[in-house]
């Protein structure tokens, strides 16, 4: 039987780096938003800009070519376009500008491009349908996305359900999930999704093998199923587990899904087991949580005191879930096997695999400690 991996709330003070490592030059670029796809990350600019650095077999950069980027390069062909907000799957990555239209860059074998087109896209591709969006979520090889009337729409793979629409056809244009809900933000992971709705209860669909839905029962759903007794005010799908910060009583972490790495069980785990859950169960409660972080195996939470600080719990044969992880933090993302975090200074820092420079410090080692992403050659 594994024992679950914890990082604990570590006391909060000066940010520490590996003693080895200089200290860095200073910034050109000021984040305001990270997310870590499977071997890439992207950062998002104070001024809408996005930069990308890591794996780029698919184009999931953007940057034109299928070139590995061991530090922040800027997109190709999306020079003009402002962006609110970004996210990145595996191995491609969505973004939505300021007027509301939604592009994506990478791999496209599943139609999760959402262009009608089947082939990989190396620069920002604008999704057709004409549906303006609030915010995009991108997950395996599908994406979701709320628009500004409160529907979900999802396109790209549908084995299981995950596009909501009630049958297993991939689509590769955008088409709104079977429901009348309103909703106010959507995530997706592996192969399922989850939706808040306007009321605060939640709503997920798709794979459903080890309890990834929250609702008490094990199965695939194709339509959305009200996720298990409680209000939200934030949930994040990763691979094939969901956590969810409630919104109805103080802060407090519950996850639920598969548990093989201990990626639910965070601080409040007594029995010692490993097994799923099918219903949402308390992962981590500590005070001043603001936020948690779902990847592929493993989770982290943020929160914010005096500073902010990190906890992550899960697999950890990369690194992923850190150590030294102080803040102050404003946002968090967790991917594949690594994890970026946006400081209140407007500096990325990453931890974890970086196999494919998706740490963007300008090498390709793995690193428990996190270290700062460096700005491009030319910003």
């Amino acid at each position: 039987m594994r024992t679950p991996l914890v990082v604990p709330w570590l006391a909060l003070g000066g940010f520490l780096v590996s003693p080895a490592r200089p200290i860095p030059s200073p910034r050109v670029l000021n984040f305001t938003w990270v997310t870590a796809g499977s071997d890439h990350t992207c950062g998002l600019t104070s001024n809408g800009r996005v930069y990308c650095w890591g794996d780029n077999t698919e184009g999931e950069l953007g940057i034109g070519t299928r070139i590995d980027a061991m530090q922040p390069s800027g997109l190709t062909g999306g020079g003009a376009l402002v962006f609110l907000s970004i996210d990145a799957g595996t191995q491609f990555t969505c973004g939505v500008t300021e007027t509301g239209e939604a592009y994506c860059w990478g791999a496209n074998d599943r139609g999760q491009l959402g262009n009608a087109a089947t082939p990989r896209s190396l620069t920002p591709a604008a999704v057709i349908g004409g549906v303006r969006f609030r915010s995009i979520a991108a997950g395996g090889e599908f994406t979701c996305g709320v628009s500004d009337t409160g529907s979900v729409y999802c396109w790209g793979a549908n084995e299981s359900g995950q596009l909501g629409r009630g049958d297993t056809a991939e689509s590769s244009r955008p088409l709104p999930v079977a429901s009348s809900v309103r909703f106010v933000s959507v995530t997706a992971g592996g192969s399922h999704a989850c939706a808040i709705a306007e009321d605060s209860t939640a709503y997920c669909w798709g794979n459903n093998h080890l309890g990834q839905l929250g609702i008490g029962k094990r199965g695939d759903f194709r339509t959305p199923e009200l996720v298990h007794n409680h209000k939200w005010a934030m949930i994040s799908a990763g691979g094939r587990h969901t956590c969810g910060i409630l919104a109805d009583r103080r802060p407090i972490i519950y996850c639920w899904g598969d548990n093989f790495h201990g990626q639910i069980s965070g601080n409040t785990v007594t029995d010692g087991t490993l097994s799923p859950s099918f219903i949402p169960r308390p992962a981590y409660d500590a005070t001043g949580i603001i936020g948690v972080t779902t990847g592929r195996m493993h989770t982290c939470a943020y929160r914010r005191l005096a500073a902010s600080s990190v906890g992550c719990w899960g697999w950890n044969l990369d690194y992923q879930l850190g150590q030294r992880t102080f803040g102050p933090y404003l946002q968090v993302s967790a991917g594949d096997a690594h994890t970026c975090a946006v400081r209140k200074d407007g500096a990325i820092y990453c931890w974890g695999r970086n196999a494919s420079g998706q740490l963007g410090d300008g090498t390709v080692f793995n690193e428990r400690y996190p270290v700062q992403v460096v700005d491009p050659a030319t910003p």
